[in-house]
């Protein structure tokens, strides 16, 4: 172990000689061979140093997604990720792991400083861009698959903040964005660290306010964790009803979401009446004077029209 501790520490060493001379290739290569048998974050980091420095951003991007904890050593290593994004107009990704260092002053503030510089230059020599973009984001709801809605959100996303902000309204008041696709602006927000109130027509077609600097995550949610809690414990020895159960559960909670403990006052009595409308069939008529069983039909039947 400390010879193969003493190699990797040359290898490095001879790849930071070459980023030195600016022989970016020779130190990509040096950097792929040496971990395409074993990882170094190390040398992940002068791999992806060398990629932006030929302005093979595509490539470095790809290599920072799937290796993130290896950005986060120190304030020049962590930069570099944040700059290797913002080349890819990665707007909304980038403030989403700057949120998540909000607790160390340095990164999160030298990395929003990078962001905001970004995104100013964007819109001042990319306008044209920005509204190819806005257009194919609110104009989402004219797709009507999931897979082509989503296709739409994640264009949405290359935004910078503001914009991705003023046309999420748009998104969110659609009576034709599909629900989850509403759930994941929803929560987007949540993750840049917005403090925004935001109206948002439910599954129900009635408009709720979201204060966004008071939603949890889903998995947080006191509802989300009690029945998938309940869910484990009786039907863990069935796994073909567990994992039939778990897929209608999880996208209930989307559909949901972020008014999931707001409704789901009695957590017991939402899972028996789930249970039975999705397992049992059980159908309700319009007639039910029950909020609850009102909304677990209209998630049922979304559930079952998803395209």
């Amino acid at each position: 172990m400390i010879l193969m501790d003493e190699y990797s520490s040359q290898i490095a060493k001879d790849i930071a000689s070459n980023i030195d001379d600016k022989q970016y290739q020779l130190a990509i290569n040096k950097a792929k061979n040496y971990l395409e048998d074993q990882p170094s974050d190390e040398i992940e980091v002068l791999l992806v140093q060398s990629l932006f420095s030929l302005k093979q951003y595509v490539e470095a991007r790809k290599e920072v997604m799937e290796n993130p904890n290896a950005f986060t050593t120190n304030d020049h290593d962590f930069l570099l990720m944040i700059n290797v994004l913002l080349k890819n107009n990665e707007y909304i990704k980038s403030r989403e792991i700057v949120e998540t260092f909000k607790a160390n002053d340095s990164y999160y503030n030298d990395g929003l400083k990078l962001i905001e510089e970004s995104e100013a230059s964007f819109r001042s020599n990319s306008s044209e861009e920005i509204h190819q973009l806005a257009q194919k984001f609110y104009h989402i709801s004219s797709k009507q698959t999931m897979y082509w809605q989503k296709e739409s959100f994640l264009n949405g996303q290359h935004l910078p903040y503001d914009e991705f902000l003023k046309y999420s309204r748009f998104v969110l008041m659609d009576p034709f964005v599909q629900s989850v696709i509403k759930a994941e602006v929803i929560d987007t927000l949540r993750k840049v660290g917005s403090n925004e109130v935001v109206d948002m027509m439910w599954i129900d077609g009635k408009t709720k306010k979201v204060k966004m600097g008071e939603i949890k995550s889903l998995q947080d949610m006191n509802s989300y964790q009690f029945i998938f809690n309940r869910l484990t414990d009786e039907y863990m020895m069935d796994p073909e009803k567990f994992m039939l159960l778990s897929s209608y559960f999880q996208h209930q909670s989307i559909l949901m979401y972020p008014f999931n403990d707001e409704i789901i006052l009695d957590a017991n009595r939402w899972y028996d009446l789930s249970i039975q409308a999705y397992l049992r069939a059980k159908e309700y008529t319009e007639d039910d004077n029950d909020d609850y069983v009102k909304l677990i039909e209209i998630i049922k039947r979304q559930f079952n029209s998803i395209k």
